[in-house]
């Protein structure tokens, strides 16, 4: 898609004037947003030993603490949500259907409920409200769970004959197949509002992402109001063995940011939301503003690889924040990192850093506190920068400087001494540098696959007879302005695969009618499964249900760039997106020259081949304890979990595939919305062109939907609202 024209230049820089109005969150140790403050202020952190029964097997016996072993986490503890108050009969939901959805649901409903009601003045209009979050597209512990179920009596019979299984529990609702972007519409659902809901995965950069569109949405005056920001709650068994395998575990599991004693990330857990209006609209409303959004800057790595950071492309996500905001870097005295512990991904960052304030020439040397809530809470995945946000405001709102837990002395490659920045180990007060001069802070999350985003905000002076957060005087503070009409947008390529229709030309040839008698197939399932009893009886008979799944698909490896093992172990929603975006880039008027400020936007829905790893976990221990003790049964049922297995099954590295390969500069991330996916990834790209932030993009969706596990779900769905027919089930992008 090309934009027929940009916003002009002026109205393109102008600083953002968004408030926030309103923050709810839930963290570890950390049950509501006071409990989160006296944490940071305190330097504590909230990592623990992962409870048994967290996971299908005891944490203990799948522990390995040197190099990265299949099967095998380097550490088993994890900054785990034990306890917060969740009734679910307040959410104007069903309280039976809340109890059998997975925790994800639940924080996300607990943060968003709570941002909403921090809001202090007039109540928003319910129909020109929403909801954009930042949520990981990776199984929980509930859908896991139903997997598990649903396919080890199956693996069981292979192994000993014996079909005579009791059938499945019933405690999961059907609902739970849908993690990705059901969260956020169900919180829209639950507080009414009619703007609906939908998710993003830009990998750790989610939640600013999230903050970002739904700045556009309030520009565009297509809401008034916005619950965003993100939250984070994948399976922890799957996330300690996936970072294990990716090398960037914390062996101690604890999270030590720029120390030199740091040795891996350590993951977290929870939700932390936050109210979004204009400014103006917030100061008629009679609404507390906790701070001011003045600047956003989103980039891609264009260098480095998915596995590592690249110090440019962080260094344009500043810059554009900063040439947004107005403001040189050296105005800001506090910055939210990213840093997760990692040793050469804090110093990458703290290069860029040091980068961007030495050619703005920002003076003194350590006038500049910097430090990551990752040290407290871990590495809440999609969910971190919320994390960081939240933190940021609340130091602002306390005139307090927030000391960094785990920091005793910086590491080799961190050279506070002759930076612009220092390292707090204590809370210190926070005041203006000039009277009625606001505090000035930037968060920053840069994410797997290269995705950085960097958020400027500000305080507002308070009037001496105004109540905390009112601003005395908000001249100057100037609402960027609607479009006067709206850019039309061209559409320069296509491509298309569903099914057994492999090209534009077949899919055209069969929606046309011309092919009027197409047999559907069964859905994809492994062997055994298709011959088991206790499946047929219990689950599904692959034989009688019909769908479309996806044909064979090959990929010409000197296209891609992409090493043979690593395609190899990619899931074929990774590989499908990835072949058709660019057969669509082949028939358009992709323009090379321009790549560096375009966007890729992918709609998905949780691809549930990520769930087979869980399966084998949980299978090992029941083989060991059976009549054959043959580790080779795991192989039979899936690989095991390596790190390119790790990042081809992240649903935001669909986007991130596509961007590294045509050299994409600008923002790209995956959008869920279940069956609306790839609209909202549409009008995502619509607004970033329109705003005049990219000037071409990828856009498109791709869903394995013919799979065993979604036709169950589909059917266990449809009986349970008593519906006579089911739709027949297809892969497609």
């Amino acid at each position: 898609m090309n934009r027929v024209g940009t916003m002009d230049d002026n109205a393109r820089h102008q600083p953002l004037d968004i408030a926030v109005v309103g923050m709810g969150g839930v963290f570890p140790d950390a049950p509501d947003i006071e409990a989160f403050q006296q944490l940071i202020d305190a330097g504590r952190h909230a990592s623990r030993e992962i409870p048994d029964a967290r996971w299908p097997v005891p944490p203990a016996s799948v522990v390995h603490a040197g190099e990265a072993v299949k099967d095998r986490v380097r550490s088993t503890r994890a900054c785990l949500v034990h306890s917060y108050d969740f009734d679910p009969a307040v959410y104007g939901l069903p309280p039976v259907l809340l109890n059998n959805l997975d925790p994800v649901f639940h924080l996300t409903l607990a943060a968003g409920h709570a941002a909403y009601r921090d809001v202090t003045g007039h109540r928003a209009d319910p129909a020109r409200t929403g909801v954009i979050l930042g949520n990981i597209v990776l199984p929980t512990e509930t859908v896991s769970g139903m997997i598990r179920q649903e396919v080890i009596p199956a693996i069981q019979e292979f192994l000993t004959g014996n079909s005579d299984y009791p059938a499945p529990d019933s405690r999961y609702h059907p609902l739970n197949r849908f993690p990705a972007g059901l969260p956020a519409a169900l919180l829209a659902r639950s507080l009414g509002l009619g703007g609906g809901g939908f998710t993003l995965d830009a990998a750790c950069a989610s939640s600013l992402y999230a903050v970002k569109l739904a700045v556009y949405a309030l520009c565009e005056h297509r809401l008034d109001t916005v619950i965003t920001g993100g939250v984070g709650r994948a399976d922890s068994m799957y996330t300690q063995m996936g970072f294990s395998q990716l090398r960037a575990l914390s062996p101690s599991g604890i999270c030590a940011p720029f120390d030199r004693q740091a040795d891996g990330l350590v993951v977290g857990e929870g939700a932390g939301m936050v109210v979004l209006k204009r400014l103006d609209d917030a100061v008629r409303d009679g609404d507390r503003i906790r701070a001011v959004i003045r600047g956003i800057g989103l980039s891609n790595d264009i260098g480095g690889s998915l596995f590592g950071p690249d110090s440019e492309g962080q260094v344009r996500a500043m810059r554009a924040a900063y040439d947004q905001a107005a403001w040189n870097p050296g105005d800001v005295d506090l910055v939210e990192c990213h840093a997760t512990g990692t040793p050469v991904g804090d110093a990458v960052e703290f290069r860029s850093m040091v980068t961007v304030w030495r050619e703005a020439g920002a003076r003194p040397p350590g006038r500049c506190a910097i430090g990551s809530v990752k040290s407290n809470i871990g590495h809440l995945l999609t969910g971190a920068g919320s994390a960081g946000l939240i933190k940021v405001i609340l130091a602002m709102m306390h005139h307090r400087l927030p000391p960094t837990a785990n920091f005793r002395a910086p590491a080799g490659a961190i050279d506070l001494e002759n930076s612009p920045f220092r390292i707090l180990r204590e809370p210190a007060p926070w005041q203006p540098r000039k009277e009625n001069e606001p505090l000035r802070a930037a968060v920053s999350a840069f994410g797997f696959g290269g995705i950085n985003a960097h958020v400027l905000l500000e305080s507002l002076p308070v009037a001496p007879d105004a109540s905390p957060g009112h601003p005395a005087d908000t001249a100057g503070y100037t609402v960027l302005p609607e479009l006067a009409s709206p850019q039309r947008v061209a559409v320069v390529g296509l491509a298309m695969a569903a099914g057994k229709w492999t090209g534009l030309d077949t899919v055209q040839k069969r929606v046309m009618g011309f092919e009027t008698s197409p047999t559907p197939a069964h859905p994809a399932a492994h062997p055994w499964l298709c011959r088991s009893q206790w499946f047929q009886r219990h689950i599904l008979n692959p034989a009688e249900e019909a769908a479309y799944p996806l044909q064979p698909v090959y990929l010409p490896v000197s296209r891609f760039r992409i090493p043979p093992a690593e395609l190899r172990e990619m899931l074929p929603q990774q590989l499908l997106m990835l072949k058709t975006a660019m057969e669509a880039v082949d028939t358009g008027a992709w323009r090379e020259d321009c790549a560096r400020e375009s966007g890729v936007f992918i709609g998905v829905g949780l691809d549930l081949n990520t769930t087979q790893f869980q399966v084998r976990w949980a299978m090992e221990p029941i083989i060991s304890a059976g009549p054959v003790d043959d580790k080779s049964v795991l192989d039979g049922w899936s690989p095991a979990l390596t790190a390119n297995r790790t990042m081809g099954a992240l649903g935001g590295i669909v986007a991130s595939r596509i961007a590294r390969v045509l050299k994409i500069g600008g923002p790209g991330f995956t959008v869920s919305s279940e069956d609306t996916s790839g609209v909202h990834a549409l009008n995502a790209a619509v607004s970033l062109l329109r705003s005049g932030d990219i000037c071409q993009a990828v856009v498109g969706a791709v869903d394995m939907a013919a799979d065993w596990r979604v036709v169950a779900g589909e059917r266990a769905r449809c009986g349970m609202l008593n519906l006579d027919g089911r739709p027949v089930m297809g892969d497609g992008a």
